[in-house]
């Protein structure tokens, strides 16, 4: 493998729960008598904020609302303390000391992203990054993808893409790339259930593969 691609939540970095904690409190002051169940908040992962909440009113001046009082609380969770996975960092500066080149493809906002990666402290190992509207089209479409090998000049058949959701597993395959898992993930069962050709326990697994 020569270009690695990575999601970015959920996979490089520890934010899943923050997002969880994120849509609870954000359900709690837009729809108060809506309880939702722990399937229903992981099935909010993967997708755009706006596909996430669309899904639950048809008014678009509330969805927008909602997405900027998700973002409002989750950057004050996220400025409490952002963390990388384990081996995240080792990880990478493996991956570039063997020559591969290095990206994020994400759902979020470039400057978010950046931002983020800065946080934890992966910045410094990604060459390039597909965010949120460098494509018309999400994951699970192949778009970001198919614009991080053209970002990258990078053939299929030495490209992969780890993520922790099945969304990712399906973007993977439909750009005809390999795709990976991360066992960590919420959406364990469902990424299996797209049978990527990789399942990884942690990131420092990846020095096997390439």
């Amino acid at each position: 493998m020569k270009t690695i691609l990575f999601d970015l939540d959920g996979t490089l970095i520890q934010s899943t729960e923050i997002i969880l904690e994120t849509f609870v409190l954000t359900f709690e002051k837009f729809f108060p008598s809506m309880k939702l169940s722990e399937t229903e908040l992981t099935n909010m992962l993967g997708h755009t904020l706006y596909t996430t909440f669309a899904f639950y009113t048809d008014s678009e001046s509330q969805v927008n609302e909602m997405v900027e009082y998700y973002r409002l609380i989750s950057n004050q969770k996220i400025e409490e303390g952002l963390k990388a996975y384990p081996g995240a960092a080792e990880t990478m500066a493996y991956l570039k000391k063997k020559g591969c080149t290095v990206g994020v493809v994400t759902s979020k906002m470039r400057h978010v992203a950046s931002y983020h990666l800065e946080l934890t402290g992966l910045s410094p190992y990604v060459d390039g990054l597909i965010g949120y509207e460098d494509s018309v089209e999400h994951k699970p479409n192949p778009e970001p993808l198919l614009k991080a090998l053209e970002l990258f000049k990078a053939k299929p058949k030495t490209t992969i893409y780890i993520g922790d959701h099945e969304n990712d597993m399906t973007a993977a395959k439909k750009a005809g790339i390999s795709a990976c898992a991360v066992t960590y993930s919420h959406r364990l069962l469902e990424m299996l259930m797209v049978q990527p050709e990789f399942v990884i326990d942690e990131l420092v697994n990846l020095k096997d593969i390439v």
